[in-house]
């Protein structure tokens, strides 16, 4: 019980100290972060996929005050590419990582993009 008890504790200091630096290094001028801002630091701190309730927990932490508008960046943040959605199992439940590399949508219209600048150059 008392491992238990450390492992846990050791895992919570290691998340705090996360956020903590997250939240300072996304600091421009003295102004906070934006809501997307924290979530792609939570995302980034991460070693593994988060599901939306460890996620929350998380950015409660950092200061986000709604589990909707976090719900919805992460929606924005799904559709603009930058984080893929994968089933964590039976149900409807899924976990959220970083995108490894843009949609492949996104990369063949840049470098379709790039093709008609040149040509019409």
């Amino acid at each position: 019980m008392q491992r238990l008890c450390l492992i846990i504790s050791r895992s919570l200091q290691t998340s705090a100290a996360a956020l903590q630096a997250a939240k300072s290094a996304s600091t421009v001028h003295g102004v906070e972060p934006g809501a997307k801002a924290v979530l792609y630091g939570i995302l980034r701190d991460t070693p593994t996929p988060l599901n939306s309730a460890q996620i929350w927990q998380q950015a409660e932490e950092a200061g986000l005050k709604s589990k909707r508008h976090t719900k919805l960046m992460l929606q924005a943040m799904r559709k603009a590419g930058a984080v893929q959605t994968k089933p964590m199992g039976k149900g409807q439940n899924y976990v959220y990582a970083l995108r490894s590399s843009p949609k492949k949508d996104e990369a063949t219209n840049a470098t379709q993009g790039v093709q008609a600048n040149s040509a019409s150059a």
